[in-house]
């Protein structure tokens, strides 16, 4: 549509529309006059890998050796790495839904079985201890933990996250904890990784990146801390796929995590700006339902009130029709839900430039009116 051009508001990526802080820029551009072009070691230069472990360490209460952590192609591929080492044919892998895109199709591509956990908005979109322990079964291998939550933002605290580790410690499985929203907190949530619990930190990969919080996505720089075996694993599948991550993207990297803080927390301060706008928007529309986010960049629409209704002679069947019909009839474009463990939802990002998400948010409010209207 945008090749034809026509005007489309695109709210369906993940990618904060701030500039990459400039000091990181230029110690890129530092990397790049000193020729520092060349193959670097699979694992991470002996900079970054430092700079990773001083990061777990200062945040996250974890703590590593350079032989436990693996610098990769972005957390996409730090996730994925992990997954093929671990998982064996119809290994289950728990999965609390809604859950970010790509987690069932990693673990279907590894050989694994995805066990779903569905959540809801009447529990907070949080998987409790008794759902938890439900789902393991002899053949579960890991569970896939995403806390600030893609596409939800719940937050999960301590305590939860505490009842959580009790079940891991006692069934022995793996923890995969994807934090790479860990710094988009709101309303003074606090992150806590799972990986500080003592008697479990040997059966967590917790998983990282430079991507969301330094606005980097483009720079492909995700990281993984682990087991020294697990995190030996991993790198052998990378050996066989990319090998090293590129290297003028890991010197910036260096400077992201060693320097200066403060653009992150100017970042994080204009995102609550923009949640509580598009809240505030959206608690206007009848019928419209949602969970305000604590974390991370999107909103998680119930759209379940609009199906059923007729627009254009067309029903709206679930919540992928009302996505269709946001785009073709008011130039929105929006996450279904489907692809995320909940046809009846969509998600929106607000990480894009405010005059968008003002005229998006205006053409949300136009397209629920008109099925608000329709019989």
């Amino acid at each position: 549509m945008k090749l034809a051009g026509l005007d489309v508001v695109d709210l369906t990526v993940g990618d904060p529309d701030f500039s990459t802080p400039a000091h990181v820029k230029m110690a890129a551009v530092r990397a790049v006059e000193e020729n520092f072009s060349h193959y670097t070691s699979l694992e991470g230069i002996p900079q970054l890998l430092d700079a990773i472990i001083e990061k777990f360490r200062r945040d996250n209460n974890l703590h590593f050796e350079r032989g436990q952590i693996l610098v990769s192609n972005g957390s996409k591929q730090s996730l994925y790495n992990v997954l093929l080492a671990l998982c064996n044919p119809d290994d289950e892998v728990i999965i609390p839904a809604p859950h970010w895109v790509r987690y069932v199709p990693m673990v279907r591509l590894a050989g694994g079985k995805p066990t779903i956990v569905p959540t809801s908005s009447d529990n907070g979109f949080k998987m409790s201890a008794k759902q938890f322990r439900k789902a393991v079964n002899a053949r579960t291998k890991v569970v896939i933990f995403n806390s600030p939550c893609n596409p939800t933002g719940v937050v999960y605290s301590k305590g939860e996250i505490e009842e959580l580790a009790d079940i891991v410690r006692e069934t022995g499985i793996y923890v995969i904890s994807d934090e790479i929203y860990e710094k988009i907190l709101f309303d003074n949530a606090k992150h806590f990784s799972i990986g500080s619990i003592r008697q479990i930190k040997d059966q967590v990969i917790t998983v990282n990146g430079i991507s969301k919080t330094f606005a980097m996505t483009g720079w492909r720089i995700g990281y993984l801390g682990a087991a020294t075996d697990v995190a030996r694993a991993a790198a052998k599948v990378q050996k066989q796929t990319t090998s090293n991550a590129n290297s003028i993207a890991q010197r910036a990297a260096v400077e992201a995590l060693n320097g200066p803080q403060h653009d992150v927390e100017m970042m994080r301060i204009e995102l609550q700006r923009r949640r509580d706008f598009v809240g505030e928007q959206f608690s206007k529309i009848a019928g419209l339902e949602f969970v305000k986010p604590k974390g991370a960049i999107y909103f998680f629409l119930s759209v379940e009130a609009f199906i059923g209704k007729h627009v254009n002679g067309t029903m709206m069947r679930n919540g992928e029709d009302i996505c269709r019909f946001l785009l073709e009839e008011e130039r929105v474009a929006v996450l279904p839900g489907t692809l995320l463990g909940d046809k009846n939802r969509a998600r929106i990002s607000f990480a894009v430039a405010w005059n968008d998400l003002q005229k998006g948010v205006d053409r949300l409010k136009n397209g629920f009116k008109k099925l608000s209207g329709a019989h």
